[in-house]
């Protein structure tokens, strides 16, 4: 009886130890739950075959292929290097403005940025489809790591507002006071166990439902009109004081490592080329500018340092400012990415943020 029970003892602890082990190894190394790009437009040129890898804390990131230029980070540019070598370090934030898919790399307003100096890296850390959260998020995972000695990140005035109401990966009480949620929507749907194994199974029989349900939710950005036209109601005071949250603890955790930190509001096609879609909305031509004034609004009363593109971009006639965007998918073209380059780098320079030997 003794040894039955012996026996009966081992195969118990066999098990565990198995389960214990099949969990560490799924967990670490096999569950990595991703499908490839389904939109189109800004993807159809140079990130139509990327993978997006579904994630706990940030919902997703890219999947590294360095046949399509995605470095080990999962950002398009080269493999980052934790050594400077004598050089300065910019690190670029931001969403599909940023990673500027529907242009060449060297064409991204990163590496024109680049261009304009001597002995600097820039590094592309822009993801399309990323908000604010995210790219907050990107900030204490990666850029930290990398010790820049600039931080810039981009906002998207169009749908920045409704990516951080979507994505629920932070909250903000009535304090002020920023707070990471318990769940959203990738947690949810994909992780919804403490077990990966569970978490496995699940996503390998409902696939197809996830993905169609996430995908639009993660990448189908709209243009969110709630502080133009909606600006006196509850979700227009929620999302205001949620991006004022995050973009203030995005400049405290640059502060605490003494690291300048610059904000780069960039103006839709819409706002800039073509106005149908506010005459379409009913909206007055004095708010075709309202979510790039609350953006600035929010930076000055944080004293953040900004760069409001809009005015740079009003003042061309309408021809060249036309020429700043692609028609076909609203984002910056390569004469627009320049464009912004050249005003990030004059107003670097006047305002000392890297020394003049620097400068080409």
């Amino acid at each position: 009886m003794e040894k039955i029970f012996s026996n009966a003892f081992l195969f118990l602890i066999t098990i565990f130890l198995t389960v214990i082990f099949s969990e560490i190894l799924m967990k670490c190394f096999l569950f990595h739950p991703a499908y490839k790009f389904s939109v189109g437009g800004v993807l159809e040129g140079h990130g139509k075959d990327l993978k997006i890898e579904l994630i706990e804390d940030n919902l997703y990131k890219i999947q590294p292929n360095k046949k399509l230029g995605i470095n080990t980070d999962g950002f398009r540019d080269k493999d980052f290097s934790t050594q400077k070598h004598g050089k300065k370090r910019i690190c670029f934030l931001g969403d599909s403005y940023v990673m500027g898919l529907n242009v060449k790399s060297e064409e991204t307003i990163p590496k024109v940025l680049e261009q304009q100096f001597k002995n600097t890296d820039v590094y592309n850390m822009g993801v399309v489809g990323f908000g604010p959260d995210q790219e907050l998020n990107v900030l204490q995972k990666y850029v930290f790591r990398y010790n820049p000695d600039l931080i810039i990140d981009a906002i998207c005035s169009i749908n920045d507002s409704g990516d951080i109401w979507k994505d629920q990966l932070f909250s903000v009480s009535s304090r002020g006071e920023l707070r990471i949620t318990k769940m959203n929507p990738v947690k949810t749907l994909v992780f919804l166990s403490s077990s990966s194994i569970v978490n496995q199974i699940n996503f390998l029989k409902n696939r197809d439902d996830i993905i169609a349900t996430l995908d639009p939710l993660l990448f189908s950005d709209i243009y969110d009109l709630t502080w133009i036209k909606y600006h006196d109601t509850e979700e227009a005071r929620y999302k205001f004081s949620l991006m004022k949250a995050i973009l203030k603890e995005m400049k405290e955790r640059a502060d605490k490592k003494n690291i300048p930190f610059l904000a780069i509001i960039i103006p839709s096609y819409n706002n800039i080329c073509d106005d149908a879609f506010f005459k379409e909305n009913n909206i007055a031509p004095d708010k075709y500018f309202a979510n790039e004034e609350i953006y600035q609004f929010i930076l000055e009363s944080e004293k953040i340092p900004y760069i409001n593109l809009a005015p740079y971009f009003m003042s061309l006639d309408k021809t060249q400012r036309c020429g700043l965007f692609q028609v076909e998918n609203g984002h910056l073209s390569p004469a627009g990415n320049w464009y912004t380059a050249q005003i990030i780098s004059h107003y670097m320079d006047n305002h000392g943020l890297l020394k003049n030997e620097f400068r080409q």
